[in-house]
């Protein structure tokens, strides 16, 4: 199997892979899932496939262009009137006539043009696959993106549901000191409104986790988002792989990135294929040379002779050989060279956008990856720092020495805390995941 036809049933195999596998109804979505229907689905992937198979077409046509051309005609013609008969004198009569021809023409020589056209179309082909991988690989890292969303949010409604339990235990303390004396009144109504304040928070954090699974529903191009839901991987594992150090270097990383990303990749190709225009440009500069060969026959009701007797006698055969040079075209073909030359320049200014682009991409996400990572350690720290002056509160709460302001704001910055290590938790997994993404890994969680 040829490289091009290895190319696009690649691009048609994955397709398929991807359309084999899909949740039951009522599973939880994995992000493999997840990635698989919306490649499945998506329509700018499946714009991107047609690409690919319409340049597999142009390809075979550029290919049965060495092939020589075969037409046929056949021609029927009825006059009336006076027209010359077989003594040379005019009488009135009808002439019937008929005519069959073949003919076919082989290209011998066109200036290399043939050969260069395929090697064009099989380039343009390779940068059509290489933007499809892109559209794919942009698909799935938005999907992964959307799926740490609705993580993130489901974290938050545990950090709220802790936080509204947290509140009316406190409330229901703070009723049980008011019964023995020793709070106020006011205290308990400070703790109910601090427990309706967290209900609220728990609301809107529930609200937010539905909005992100509608995100997520809808970027998979499902026709509804009702029972859909995601699977809960194992955080721990996905921290322990996070928090390891940062492979090589952002130089070392941008380095096989640009060698194997499909982007950078696909405008090489068509720096590549740019270059081969000028050449095929150049190729009507030389003359062309073609083998020409052809039958014909004429069939006349003024004859004396059967049908088959007047198409074997009246049959006349040809075969020439043409050459054609181009002497003077108006400087069309000197202006087409040039053309597509300044297409070529183009192309190199596009390419050198294109990898200083995705070098900016590398720096940016290896610096924010190692933020991230120190971002984490020190919620960690801060989570720890706040549960103890949480923890001290909560002593004094229960003994009745604490006011119900110092409890809330120990609580408050509690929560805040837990809320920051949540989100930069869920951060370094995206940043780490994006720097895997760039070595040529899988998205997977």
């Amino acid at each position: 199997m040829n490289k091009r036809r290895f190319s696009t049933l690649f691009a048609s195999c994955a397709l398929l892979a991807a359309a084999a596998q899909e949740p039951a109804p009522g599973t939880p979505w994995t992000l493999d899932d997840c990635i698989e229907y919306a490649l499945r689905n998506n329509p700018d992937v499946q714009q991107q496939s047609l690409q690919v198979e319409q340049q597999d077409n142009e390809l075979s046509t550029a290919r049965f262009s060495r092939l020589p051309d075969l037409n046929a005609s056949l021609g029927y013609n009825a006059s009336f009137g006076r027209s010359p008969g077989d003594d040379n004198t005019y009488q009135t009569q009808t002439l019937q006539t008929g005519s069959f021809d073949v003919s076919a023409s082989m290209p011998l020589f066109q200036g290399l043009r043939i050969n260069r056209t395929i090697r064009g179309g099989k380039l343009d082909l390779a940068a059509a696959v290489q933007d499809l991988e892109r559209a794919r690989e942009d698909l799935s890292v938005n999907v992964m993106t959307l799926f740490l969303q609705v993580l993130y949010n489901r974290e938050m409604v545990a950090i709220a549901e802790r936080q509204l339990a947290l509140s009316r235990r406190q409330t229901e303390r703070s009723r049980e000191l008011f019964a023995a004396g020793k709070q106020s009144e006011s205290a308990v109504y400070e703790s109910e409104a601090l427990a309706a304040n967290d209900a609220l928070t728990l609301t809107q954090a529930r609200n937010d986790l539905r909005l992100a699974l509608l995100d997520l529903s809808q970027a998979l191009n499902r026709e509804s988002a009702a029972g859909f839901d995601i699977a809960q991987p194992s955080l721990d594992a996905l921290l322990d792989r996070a928090l390891s150090p940062l492979p090589g270097t952002a130089e070392t990383l941008y380095d096989f990135a640009a060698e194997h990303r499909p982007r950078i990749r696909a405008e090489r190709l068509r720096l590549e294929s740019s270059e081969n225009a000028v050449r095929i440009a150049r190729s009507a500069l030389y003359p062309t040379i073609a083998l020409r060969g052809g039958y014909g026959t004429g069939i006349y009701s003024s004859m004396n002779q059967d049908f088959w007797p007047q198409f074997r006698h009246n049959s006349s055969e040809f075969v020439g050989v043409s050459m054609s040079i181009p002497i003077f075209n108006r400087r069309a073909t000197r202006n087409n060279i040039r053309t597509a030359q300044i297409a070529v320049r183009r192309q190199q200014l596009t390419l050198l956008a294109a990898e200083q682009a995705l070098r900016k991409q590398i720096e940016q996400a290896w610096y924010a990856a190692d933020a991230a990572d120190a971002k984490y350690r020190s919620a960690t720290a801060a989570l720890a720092s706040a549960e103890t002056a949480f923890a001290y509160e909560q002593q004094k709460a229960d003994a009745g020495r604490s006011t119900v302001f110092d409890f809330n704001d120990a609580k408050t910055r509690l929560e805040r805390a837990a809320s920051e290590l949540a989100q930069s938790r869920f951060e370094l997994v995206f940043r780490r995941k994006i720097l895997d993404f760039y070595r040529g890994e899988p998205l997977r969680l």
